[in-house]
Parts: C-alpha cells; structure tokens; sequence
C-alpha cells in the first residue's frame, strides 16, 4: 500500500473535529459525521461556506478507486451526484468535498457510504467563506483555448454577463502534418501552423458564448514562445515561431472588440504581455481574476500565465480583490478528478502544506446536471479536445462500460471528457495584492540565488 498524504497552505475560517461513527443501514459501509464539539456550527449559515472534511484514506483494493457518497440519511439512494472517488492501492490525508450536501442538525451534519476503502473514526470538518462574486467584473486569464472550460465553464456560465475571459497564448503548435485538426488538409508546417493558430483563436472567442458571455468581452491575445524566464530576464526580446517566422500576435486578435497596448506593435515579447494585462486590468477593473496556480500546475505557458498575472498588478493602477487559481495539468497524473462523469471532486494532489502565497483559501462551484452537459457541449467545440478514436481503446470503453458496467458515459475520445465533467470546479483562493507580491518576491529571491 503506497502512502501518501494531500497536504495544503489551507487556512479555514472555521473548523472542527469530527466523529465518524458507524450506523446501522441498507448499505454494507454506512458512518455518520458528527460534531466533536458544537464549535458554533449551528450558528454557520452552510450555503455560505465551502466544506471539506480532512480524513485519513485507506484503499482496500489494488485496483479499484475507493468511492465515498454523501447521502442525507442512512436509507437514501447513492448515485455518482453524490460520489467522490479516491486512488487505488493508496492511503493517507485526503478531503472529501461536502459542499452542497451538508444538513442543518447541530450534531449529525452528514453520512457518508464508503466502498473499496476504509474510513477513521475521526476527522476534521474545514469550512472556508465564499466570497460574494457579485462585487464587480470577473476576468478569466486562460493560457490556451480550453483552459478556461475546462477549469471554470459552471462558473463563468453562471455569472456569464459580469465575465471577461482572455486567451493568453496562440497555441499554434504542430508536431506534425498527421496531427493536423483535418487530415491532409494543409500539404506543409507552414500552412498548417497559421491554420491552428487562427481555429484556436475562433475557439475561444466563440465558445464562451454558449454560457451567454458576450462577444465585447472576449479576447485573444495571440502570444508565443514566452516563458517565465522571458518575463523577469529578457522582457523585451521578440520570440518567433521556429517554423512560421513572420507569424504575429494579429492572427488572434481580428475579432477583439477591445483595444490593447500591444495590437501596433504587435509582438510578442514579455515585456508586451505584461502591458496587455495591466491594461486590461485598468479598463475591466475585475474584482476578481482567475488564472493557473503556479505551484501545482507545471505546464510552463501556465506559470508563465500566472507570472504574467503578477507583474500586471504590479504595473497597474487597479488591484483585484481576489485571485482564485486553478490546475488543469498535474505532474504525473492524468486521471484527476477521479471517478465518472457527474461525481463530485475536491483540491488536487499536492504534497506541501507550505505554499509562497503563505496561506490560501478554498472555494467549490456547484454545478447542476444541466449546466454539466453544456459544459460536455463546450468541450465539443473545442478542437484541440478532439481525438480520434483507436480500435483497442473503443473496445475498453465498450467492456468497461457495458460489462463492467463501470458508470462512465464517455461522452468523447479526450480524457478530458471523462475528467473534467464533474459536479464541482475547485479553487484556491488569496488576495490580490498577496498573489502578486509573493509571485515576484519568489522571482526576485531566486534570481539572486
């Protein structure tokens, strides 16, 4: 049994010990949360907090995920609305997202039905404070077409008329003529890279639209090359494509309805980056801003993203309130969030309870079944989610889901069909100025090094 323990920088804004004690049920595996302590929870307004309970994790099968359900009494039914799934063949810390399932009893707050693992008889309740989203604009920093649908499509659908959602980079890259989005329609690299760059673009400016975010508050910024690096030790240098040399940031920006710094010039470079986002900052003047976590996400276009986010608030007259993160790529893992289609999901692995951000918050989105399958809509339009189906992987699927009956819908060929569509989308959370200062400072310190 592999150990290992999901540790955070969390710092809730109330918490309690809790007992799991086993009850009598219709199901094999049934406990029951109770308070250790009253602790004020009575008190709590639940639909105001987001809700992870802290608990050790025992899997008891090599190779079946172990499945926790929060369900409203020891009778209710169990379905995958209600169910988080964890690994196979490992144990320690893990937190199970209880957002939207909670009870209002002072003593007995919910009861969980576990298979294909074991739970304590102790945790720990964390509730942290959502904030009010309604305080002012929402800007979506996406570092390629998808990243923002992938990561937050329940969220900006739901405050569709108050979101700006920005592409950051041209995604313009092609391996090879084989991976083309259509076979054999460009017959060389040259052609196919300026054909890729501009669906990409077309992709981000048009899919949001679905969620109701319109088009005057959408924008693709056509960036390419830039890395961290770029941006604190060679800010002005002009990058270009290995194989489409003259290609511009212009080939993603002819449907913005919003002018920028860097749309003359039209380069890309860290330095011009940098500008497009003060800008955009200075005339959105979001309260609050998404964007990649830096720490945990490891693609190097979504630490740049984050990096670029740092110096901007630096550079600008306007802070926003709150920076909320997100991680759409994990070191090593490409399963998470585990489980089928529709389950519930909490924070990713991660195994450090220091962060730079010092400490951070935690915030989960609900999203209904409606809102789910719009999402699975969104990830349709987008063709860098587009795979082609292979003859062994359709024949796992069609084992996996017929005989084994394992409760996945595979609604399309790309992973990301299957992890992505989840009844919640999760978040860390710091202040504004927090996020920029402990982003530079980290730069600056290792610079010096």
């Amino acid at each position: 049994m592999k150990k290992t323990d999901y540790q955070y920088a969390l710092q809730p804004d109330w918490q309690s010990e809790v007992i799991l004690e086993n009850t009598q049920s219709k199901h094999q595996h049934c406990v029951t949360i109770n308070l250790a302590d009253g602790a004020g929870f009575s008190e709590l307004n639940i639909e105001d907090f987001t809700w992870l309970l802290a608990f050790s994790y025992q899997s008891t099968h090599k190779k079946t995920q172990g499945s926790i359900a929060i369900v409203e009494s020891n009778d209710s039914v169990v379905s995958v609305f209600n169910t988080q799934y964890f690994e196979s063949g490992e144990e320690g810390t893990r937190y199970l997202n209880l957002s939207g399932m909670l009870n209002n009893n002072a003593k007995s707050v919910a009861t969980l039905v576990f298979k294909h693992c074991r739970l304590p008889n102790y945790g720990k309740l964390l509730a942290f404070k959502k904030p009010d989203f309604s305080d002012g604009p929402i800007l979506i920093l996406a570092p390629h077409a998808d990243d923002a649908e992938l990561a937050a499509y329940g969220f900006y659908r739901d405050f569709a008329k108050s979101t700006w959602i920005t592409t950051i980079n041209a995604g313009q890259n092609v391996q090879k003529l084989e991976k083309q989005y259509i076979p054999s329609l460009d017959d060389n690299m040259r052609a196919a890279v300026a054909r890729k760059a501009a669906i990409r673009a077309w992709n981000s400016m048009t899919t949001p639209l679905l969620a109701g975010v319109p088009l005057e508050q959408l924008s693709s910024l056509g960036y390419f090359g830039l890395t961290k690096n770029a941006l604190y030790n060679a800010t002005k240098e002009v990058q270009k494509d290995p194989i489409l040399a003259e290609l511009t940031p212009q080939v993603s920006r002819q449907w913005n309805r919003i002018f920028l710094p860097n749309d003359l010039p039209n380069k890309s470079s860290g330095e011009a980056l940098v500008m497009d986002l003060a800008s955009l900052l200075e005339q959105i003047k979001p309260t609050t801003v998404l964007v990649t976590e830096p720490e945990i996400d490891p693609h190097p276009e979504h630490v740049m993203s984050a990096h670029a986010l740092a110096l901007a608030i630096h550079e600008s007259t306007h802070t926003p309130e709150r920076v909320l993160m997100y991680v759409n790529h994990l070191r090593h893992i490409k399963t998470f969030p585990y489980g089928p289609e529709h389950a519930k999901t909490a924070l990713p692995p991660w195994f450090d309870e220091t962060s730079v951000f010092g400490t951070f918050s935690c915030y989960s989105h609900q999203l209904d079944i409606a809102a789910q399958k719009e999402k699975v809509v969104s990830f349709d339009t987008m063709h860098d989610l587009r795979s082609k189906p292979r003859v062994g992987k359709m024949l796992k699927r069609w084992w996996n889901k017929k005989v084994l009956k394992n409760g996945y819908q595979y609604y399309g060929e790309h992973v990301y069909f299957q992890t992505h569509i989840k009844s919640n989308e999760v978040f860390t959370l710091v202040d504004g100025s927090v996020f920029s200062d402990a982003l530079i400072g980290k730069a600056s310190l290792d610079k010096a090094i």
